[in-house]
């Protein structure tokens, strides 16, 4: 694995999101050392994590830029009502249910013209699907004596969600170039889901304790997978043509 190119990953998408649609606020759930944080380039930028793992008073002014040492849900349930973010990065607790909490609060602060990437939505290997991140790395060395800090939790349970009941938006989710992340836009007409995948996707959200590493592989249609460049594309072509 090439850190340097895994560290990159967020900030070289989501800038090439917030310059080509002009953002200027960002949000961004779960900061932790800030390398994301610190290396997006937009005006006015919000972080939020319960526990920043750097000097988070020294970048915070409360104007600019705000961060915020509390959970994500202390944060929307305090956020005034009437505030939007042109662009959300959403990357805090790596568990299906916060993460979609997580959306589903986002989408409250956004307007059509919002973007929302999500992080880790296709795990690395199977231990990468633990909820508790220790497990993994545990199970992983025990099993195959690889050892690295590679975790995503069960994050990509939120797929059949996003699916299902949010096809006002349009997603894909890339899968080269870094790290797996899902891409959410709105759509200009209500996105379509055709009778396979429907049934495909009911099964998952009625045993999602069964929605495992290898039931991920056998549906790659429910995480509509892309190259970095085509889900760039896709998002940005989507989204600027509300404005047409």
């Amino acid at each position: 694995m090439d850190l340097d190119n895994w560290l990159a990953t967020s900030p070289r998408r989501l800038n090439r999101l917030a310059e080509a649609l002009g953002c200027k606020t960002y949000l961004e759930i779960g900061v932790s050392v800030g390398i994301t944080f610190n290396a997006v380039n937009v005006e006015t930028k919000t972080g939020v994590d319960p526990d920043f793992q750097f000097d988070w008073q020294a970048s915070h002014d409360g104007v600019g830029t705000r961060l915020l040492p509390i959970s994500s849900d202390e944060f929307f349930a305090q956020e005034p009502e009437k505030s939007r973010f042109d662009l959300i990065f959403i990357d805090g607790l790596h568990t299906y249910d916060q993460t979609y909490r997580d959306l589903q609060n986002a989408l409250l602060h956004s307007h059509p013209g919002t973007v929302i990437l999500i992080d880790d939505t296709i795990p690395f290997d199977a231990y990468s699907c633990c909820r508790d991140q220790e497990e993994a790395f545990q199970l992983r060395a025990l099993s195959t004596g690889i050892t690295n800090s590679m975790w995503h939790g069960d994050t990509y349970k939120i797929m059949p969600l996003i699916h299902l009941f949010h096809t006002a938006y349009q997603y894909c989710t890339i899968v080269d170039q870094g790290n797996p992340q899902t891409i959410l836009w709105r759509a200009k007409e209500p996105r379509k889901v055709d009778e396979l995948a429907s049934m495909t996707t009911f099964w998952g959200l009625e045993n999602l304790a069964a929605c495992d590493y290898l039931w991920m592989l056998r549906n790659p249609q429910i995480f509509n997978p892309v190259s970095e460049a085509e889900g760039l594309d896709r998002a940005l072509a989507g989204t600027l043509a509300l404005h047409l």
